[in-house]
């Protein structure tokens, strides 16, 4: 019954928030805040429109400040490999962002963005292409 509800005070840590603005240059601005906590939190692929590249700055400073090296990768929707380093990267447990993408997507990312995901004995596969990955 709360008038001023936010999902930047229900799902938001200030720590982490504040380590977002500072580390990786989120603006500071609520819509910013509020989908770098959907980013998180989500359990899809999140597709951002973002015609300032303000969202894809601060996933790149993100994605290259991870630890392990060749973790992150950049592509774009037009390269003529995205298919063999998107497979590649799924097999690895990598971070892809691909940029540059149209209205219409490449049906074969539509398994990626909605996970096709079955569980076989021990395993856990996502379907990409005509395949099973692990």
């Amino acid at each position: 019954m709360t008038d001023d509800v936010s999902l930047i005070g229900i799902a938001g840590k200030k720590v982490v928030i504040e380590g977002w603005k500072g580390l990786y240059g989120l603006p500071d601005d609520d819509l910013s805040i509020e989908n770098a906590i959907i980013l998180e939190n989500t359990q899809r692929r999140p597709l951002f429109i973002d015609p300032q590249g303000q969202a894809n700055m601060f996933i790149k400073k993100m994605g290259n400040d991870c630890k392990k090296p060749d973790f992150f990768k950049v592509l774009k929707a037009t390269d003529d490999n995205i298919s063999k380093t998107l497979e590649q990267s799924l097999k690895l447990g990598k971070w892809v962002l691909i940029e540059g993408v149209s209205e219409k997507l490449s049906p074969e990312l539509e398994p990626v963005l909605s996970p096709q995901i079955t569980k076989k004995q021990k395993q856990t596969l996502i379907k990409f292409g005509d395949k099973d990955i692990e």
